[in-house]
């Protein structure tokens, strides 16, 4: 089997020049560093709402707290009970019959994601009371 272009096109070598010939003509034609642009904000929609549920934005009374505090355990814990039992045994194991969720294969991504999702809803049901209130604050 001889070298072809495809040798020489898949090489580390040629792949590595590729990228800092880009890096040196983006340099040559802006005049500037691209990499000190490369740090932007990032609007992440879900997992920043189950970070800031959370994490922050907590109000000053204690029963709100202490509701907020109840709303994300409670998110957490079905998120993971809902998780094991009802996505990854029951939807992917048995009704779908996926190979890669037989047994507890899978089951820990399954448990995280479906704690997101579980957080993602208790944050806005949270929202929710908050609005009937009238206690945004």
């Amino acid at each position: 089997m001889g070298k072809d272009f495809r040798y020489y096109f898949q090489h580390p070598w040629s792949r590595l020049i590729v990228a800092y010939l880009v890096i040196f003509f983006n340099f040559l034609i802006f005049a500037e560093d691209p990499v000190s642009h490369s740090q932007t904000e990032a609007n992440v929609i879900v997992v920043g709402n189950c970070f800031s549920f959370v994490t922050n934005k907590y109000p000053r009374e204690v029963g709100w707290r202490l509701l907020k505090v109840l709303l994300w355990l409670l998110a957490i814990l079905i998120g993971l009970i809902a998780g094991k039992f009802l996505f990854h045994q029951r939807l992917f194991g048995q009704l779908l019959r996926l190979k890669m969720f037989r047994e507890d294969h899978g089951s820990w991504m399954t448990m995280f994601f479906s704690t997101i999702l579980f957080l993602f809803i208790f944050s806005h049901i949270y929202n929710t009371i908050l609005l009937m209130d009238g206690n945004m604050g």
